[in-house]
């Protein structure tokens, strides 16, 4: 199997010309300010990152491209409880998926629906919901709490119900960017960690008690107008370590010559921003092989994740095909911020490839 290409087509003739630099300085936004402007396009005020969410992705126009997405990964050292709320613009979809990382056991199910079914905010602390044959998911924002609850079948037939709080402590820090395709291609994302868990999820007959000292909320909060042919790596680190909450979060692909990313160390609740591009190494032959991350030109950071287990999905209806990996297991390595060194040694996470026609 081959390697997806270092960028997306959509940069082709951009990379072409030859001066593509990896390194590059990203404005930091500390007002609130439009995704869009009157016409659909991206609004140039908006491109850069942030410490909180302070876009409001006031997506229009331009279908089929608008893709909105509202995706959370719960992680402990013993499992990892997913949800996707999705509308792509011609069909929406709520999916889940749980993996015990001590068995191996792996259970998914996605209910999909005509798009435009539910409600997909434009500012990212929002409830959301979605009601369906066969599942049932709510997350309601309350201040600094969220309040999760779902019910449903895996595509085996065995039950899966969650019921948990997720706390966001005081003060802390999420990455937020938006990356610049053309002025109608762009993306918006949200991206938390180590946000702290506390309740259960059940499957079967069988309970799994989130512990808000190691079980902690990922979200991935996306709005954008993609073009058709798209690709991404994706990795987190996310757990605490010698008393310290630390959360990492690596991209590629999909933001490579863009001058933007979505690379970022958030230790106790502050952000520190990576501003240049990763050299991701694994082996699309082998996903179960270790991924190494790190950052070519600073000693920022320098990650390898040994998989403990691989998601795998793929699916393919001619004009519209999706599919990808994605192992979860522990990273290894060291991070460097703000004058400090931290050795990793153990931490959960995750890397992903996926591929997408859409």
């Amino acid at each position: 199997m081959t390697q997806l290409p270092d960028y997306m087509p959509i940069l082709n003739s951009r990379m072409a010309k030859g001066d593509y630099q990896p390194q590059y300085h990203e404005g930091e936004i500390t007002e609130p300010v439009d995704l869009c402007d009157e016409k659909g396009r991206l609004n140039p005020e908006a491109i850069g990152w942030s410490r909180s969410p302070l876009t409001r992705a006031n997506l229009r126009g331009h279908w089929p491209r608008k893709k909105k997405w509202n995706m959370w990964n719960w992680i402990s050292p013993d499992f990892v409880f997913s949800t996707t709320l999705a509308d792509i613009d011609y069909a929406s979809f709520c999916s889940v998926a749980f993996t015990d990382f001590k068995t191996g056991e792996k259970l998914s199910k996605m209910s999909l629906t005509l798009p435009h079914r539910f409600e997909m905010p434009e500012h990212v602390e929002r409830s959301v919901s979605f009601r369906g044959r066969d599942m049932e998911y709510s997350n309601l924002h309350r201040g600094d709490e969220m309040k999760v609850d779902f019910s449903g079948r895996a595509d085996t037939g065995e039950s899966i119900a969650a019921d948990f709080l997720v706390r966001r402590p005081e003060g802390h820090e999420s990455l937020d960017i938006v990356v610049p395709w053309t002025s109608e291609r762009f993306q918006m994302n949200s991206k938390h960690n180590t946000l702290p868990c506390e309740g259960q999820v059940t499957v079967g007959d069988k309970k799994y008690v989130m512990d808000p000292e190691e079980c902690h909320g990922v979200q991935d909060f996306g709005r954008g107008m993609w073009p058709y042919r798209s690709f991404w790596n994706w990795g987190v680190c996310t757990g605490v370590q010698d008393g310290d909450l630390i959360g990492v979060n690596m991209g590629a692909k999909w933001t490579t010559g863009t001058g933007a990313n979505e690379n970022g160390i958030c230790v106790n609740g502050r952000l520190y921003k990576v501003m240049e591009d990763l050299i991701w190494s694994y082996d699309p032959g082998d996903w179960a092989k270790p991924w190494r991350v790190r950052t070519g030109h600073s000693d920022a950071i320098d990650l390898t994740l040994e998989p403990i287990v691989v998601n795998s999905s793929r699916l393919n209806l001619g004009v519209i095909s999706t599919g990808g990996a994605c192992p979860f297991g522990h990273w290894r390595g060291t991070i460097r911020f703000d004058g400090n060194t931290v050795e990793i040694d153990g931490l959960i996470g995750w890397v992903e490839e996926f591929a997408h026609r859409w």
